[in-house]
């Protein structure tokens, strides 16, 4: 896993309209960075509407919400939309496993792909927090995060 105080790793991945995303789009602006097991479950759910509910308190500290799984881009359009996230929080597909592997989260037997993550990247592109759930039925919560964003300067 890529350990806090160096560069994040850089992805390339695809969102909403087929639309590709790299971590240098985020330059200049801090990037919460989650990743979640699977789309269309409750721990999932509940983490991108708690993400999406506090899209204000996220802004007001220069940062970007973006989530990631390893489904396919029309079914994450279609659970941002179940989620009411749309245009709040970006869903992004990384059906090619890479980003889950550059992040050192990737689950490599079972029925998930990776594990439920945040990373927050600053403005420079340098990983400032990250936490790893112990169980991919837990989720801690933004609270951790938006205290971790009052802490860069």
């Amino acid at each position: 896993m890529v350990a806090v105080g160096q560069p994040a790793p850089n992805f390339s991945l695809y969102g909403a309209g087929n639309k590709e995303v790299t971590l240098d789009q985020f330059k200049g602006q801090n990037l919460v960075l989650f990743f979640f097991p699977k789309a269309f479950t409750g721990t999932c759910e509940r983490q991108i509407v708690e993400h999406a509910r506090a899209i204000d308190q996220f802004t007001e500290l220069n940062a970007k919400i973006v989530g990631v799984s390893t489904d396919q881009v029309p079914s994450l359009e279609k659970f941002a939309e179940q989620c009411e996230a749309a245009g709040k929080v970006d869903l992004l597909s990384d059906f090619r496993h890479q980003a889950v592997r550059d992040y050192g989260i990737a689950v490599e037997s079972g029925p998930l792909s990776n594990q439920r993550a945040v990373f927050i990247i600053d403005a420079e592109g340098i990983l400032r927090y990250s936490f790893v759930e112990p169980s991919p039925g837990n989720f801690q919560g933004v609270a951790p995060e938006l205290e971790a964003l009052q802490k860069i300067k």
